[in-house]
């Protein structure tokens, strides 16, 4: 073999661990966790998660949507006693009409505990409803949030951790309700955060550079062959 095709097959294999590895770091910063949990105080649920850099909580609970029963529209809510994201913004913070039903979580992680309360209602998927879960500020305002909130970048060290979830708070309108407890990645085909492996977010892509990875991989091989029965 040529050095020149040796070179080129060294050069194809560390691109092949290298879209190995990202593809495995991009699997592991991408999973989501879930956990049901009653909306009851005192109801507690424990969630496992594996992070590859320090980061912060990013929750959210996901409600059962009553669409099925009447279809929504921007002006018919289907599900008022959950919020309207409709907000007036200043000082760093958002003042909402309709924030919604109280829920409040206590989270403790492996080094640090926090509460959280619920915003309004911020996405919709089928069948569900999300309302992100912020640090809670007791400023006597249940309908003002600080914006953008203050999360603590390092309460979720690297590794695996437990997070404990102990419901704190309910409104009465949700209270007994069972909801989805969501621990979002911080990678996501469109979210990313800013830290040591904000990186891998280009390995979403992997099964792109798997395919040209291939294709080339079959190139070389002609080529290597072809190389070796003229040089016989």
């Amino acid at each position: 073999m040529s050095p020149v095709l040796r070179a080129a097959w060294s050069i194809f294999a560390g691109l092949c661990l290298l879209v190995m590895v990202g593809a495995i770091g991009w699997h592991a910063a991408s999973h989501t966790v879930q956990a049901r949990i009653d909306l009851i105080p005192g109801a507690r649920v424990t969630m496992h998660v594996f992070r590859l850099a320090n980061d912060a909580p990013r929750l959210s609970i996901s409600f059962k949507d009553s669409a099925a029963l009447r279809p929504p529209t921007p002006y018919w809510p289907t599900r008022p006693e959950l919020g309207e994201w409709r907000a007036l913004e200043g000082n760093g913070s958002l003042r909402f009409e309709n924030p919604g039903e109280t829920v409040k979580l206590r989270v403790f992680s492996r080094s640090d505990a926090g509460v959280y309360e619920a915003l309004p209602v911020s996405g919709r998927s089928e069948g569900l409803k999300h309302r992100d879960l912020v640090p809670s500020e007791d400023d006597g305002d249940p309908k003002r949030f600080r914006w953008p909130p203050l999360l603590p970048t390092k309460s979720i060290p690297a590794g695996q951790s437990a997070l404990d979830i102990l419901v704190l708070e309910v409104g009465d309108a949700i209270k007994g309700e069972s909801v989805t407890v969501v621990v979002q990645p911080p990678l996501g085909f469109k979210s990313e955060f800013d830290g040591a492996i904000r990186w891998l977010w280009y390995f979403c892509f992997w099964p792109i550079y798997a395919l040209t990875l291939g294709i080339t991989g079959m190139m070389l091989a002609y080529i290597t062959r072809k190389a070796s029965a003229s040089g016989r």
